[in-house]
């Protein structure tokens, strides 16, 4: 599903580093005014009903320079930016980028927030970045190799998460050693968690969703040797804004995703 985005080398290293700097940048920021630490960030509501806080904006100003800096003539897609959300010009890296992916949880204090940005050349993910800066999370997938810090054990029995609905055909079809979870995360972190080996499977409702809010999760799994599609089990190419699936489905194994595919064929 990958591309090469650069030649394996010091190019990479160097360009992911300048990105990391960045994410961990803008999580010390969005720290800073975190309500779970006692922070009270500026919130207005944008034309489409959303949230956005000065946070947010802070956020999305230092990823976008690193962005820049680190890739020249990329098209970057950043979610607090509607004048970057047209069509990339052909053959251009595109950058999906989310400042503050949970902006409704941050402001609540919930940890439950993320940083996301993914890099995609012709609809095939090059490099990505999740960072869940209010627990120290962070992942990173270059071409075909996914990293997790801190190292973590897995939950004795893993979940398999459903987002933003609980359809009875996938609640029956969830096997019975896993634990069938509604709602537990956002569907950011309950992604990332496949990814991560901290949990089976995730099914998620796209209700609202943008690219920018599923790009570096789904290169993740891929990336750590996982699955995911849409509802109809096609891989994802991501070329525009727009989501082109009503569900994504992924897992860590493909029987266990088309398990679940097929509950939702009954749907």
């Amino acid at each position: 599903m990958t591309a090469t985005l650069m030649p394996p080398g010091e190019e990479t290293d160097a360009a992911t580093g300048v990105l990391i700097d960045a994410v961990h940048a803008a999580g010390r920021r969005l720290l800073d005014t975190w309500p779970g630490a006692g922070g009270r960030p500026a919130a207005a509501v944008k034309t489409d009903g959303s949230i956005v806080t000065d946070a947010d904006l802070a956020s999305e100003a230092l990823l976008t320079q690193a962005i820049r800096a680190a890739t020249p003539g990329a098209h970057i897609a950043a979610e607090e930016d509607p004048a970057s959300h047209h069509p990339a010009a052909p053959g251009t890296i595109v950058w999906f980028v989310d400042p503050l992916d949970g902006t409704r949880p941050y402001l609540n204090g919930s940890p439950d927030f993320a940083i996301l940005l993914s890099a995609w050349h012709a609809g095939l993910p090059l490099l990505s970045i999740a960072s869940f800066p209010a627990d120290g999370i962070l992942a990173t997938a270059v071409n075909h190799t996914a990293s997790f810090t801190p190292p973590a054990p897995p939950p004795a029995r893993l979940p398999v998460h459903v987002c933003y609905c609980d359809p009875a055909a996938l609640r029956r079809a969830v096997p019975s050693h896993l634990d069938h979870q509604v709602d537990a995360y956002e569907s950011t972190r309950a992604l990332v968690d496949v990814a991560r080996g901290h949990a089976a499977a995730t099914v998620a409702l796209m209700c609202g969703h943008r690219t920018w809010d599923i790009a570096a999760p789904a290169h993740l799994i891929t990336a750590a040797g996982g699955t995911v599609t849409d509802e109809h089990g096609k891989a994802l190419r991501l070329t525009g804004c727009d989501v082109p699936a009503r569900y994504l489905v992924a897992a860590t194994t493909r029987t266990l995703h088309r398990r679940l595919l097929a509950a939702l064929t009954l749907e």
